[in-house]
């Protein structure tokens, strides 16, 4: 059933993307809107909704440098899109006191933190995949942080809520491990459905404040057993997790 669910995911993430044909380069650091320049990577974009400057098109081995991408103090839209970065000592994406950045279709792996996202807010992250990083996707007093189609793999914390709010997990995969999602240090509407978390030795751990379903549906719990006696997908029996619950733990990965 991973497998499956894997091979549906994996197309998404990379269908736009010859990873091949990305240019190398340095590290980026953005430390105003005044940064948003060619030196810089921008390659497009004016700067406002509807038309962000475009970060695109790069592989950055960050060789240790604290950061693959350092995004701070920004309020001009921005769109970082098809980028890999490997080896960065802090972050591969550090976005903090900023808002309005879209991260789509990136790789990270082999940094201490795949994303970071700090005392920032209206941030999204889709389709990306996060591999190799002691923590996944860090989301640190920020709001209003969407991330979807997000597969996390083979990290120690897959996906970190921390005194974060007005943010959601949706649609995603978190496999391989230690703590597949926690959430805490006053976190209030933390929504977290409609994912899969495999093989993770504590699949979630929560202090409070996040929904772990929409109201329909939840999450689906590798190894959580219990009966689906009417066949409509979701478990009879809710998933506990620290404080709170699934009210609709899934039967089966969710398609997508």
């Amino acid at each position: 059933m991973r497998k499956t669910l894997l091979s549906l995911m994996l197309p998404v993430l990379v269908a736009s993307t010859a990873w091949a044909e990305l240019v190398p380069r340095g590290p980026i650091l953005i430390m105003s809107d005044h940064d948003f320049t060619l030196d810089n990577g921008v390659v497009g974009g004016w700067g406002i909704l509807g038309d962000p400057f475009v970060i695109s098109g790069i592989r950055i081995d960050a060789g240790g440098e604290n950061y693959g991408i350092l995004i701070s103090a920004t309020t001009r839209p921005v769109l970082i899109r098809d980028v890999e970065i490997l080896g960065a000592r802090l972050a591969g994406i550090k976005v903090q006191s900023a808002k309005n950045v879209v991260i789509e279709n990136v790789w990270v792996r082999g940094c201490a933190t795949g994303i970071s996202v700090f005392l920032s807010t209206n941030l999204s992250v889709s389709a990306s995949r996060i591999e190799e990083c002691p923590d996944g996707v860090k989301v640190t007093f920020s709001s209003q942080v969407e991330l979807s189609e997000v597969l996390v793999s083979r990290c120690r914390t897959g996906v970190w809520f921390t005194g974060a709010t007005s943010s959601l997990l949706v649609g995603s995969v978190v496999e391989r491990c230690d703590v597949g999602v926690s959430v805490e240090l006053h976190c209030e509407g933390i929504v977290v459905a409609r994912n899969a978390i495999l093989g993770c030795r504590i699949p979630a751990q929560s202090e409070g404040g996040a929904a772990w379903d929409d109201g329909a549906r939840g999450n689906y719990w590798e190894g959580f057993l219990a009966r689906d006696d009417n066949g409509d997908g979701i478990l009879d029996r809710p998933y506990r997790v620290g404080v709170g619950e699934d009210r609709f733990p899934l039967a089966s990965p969710p398609e997508r």
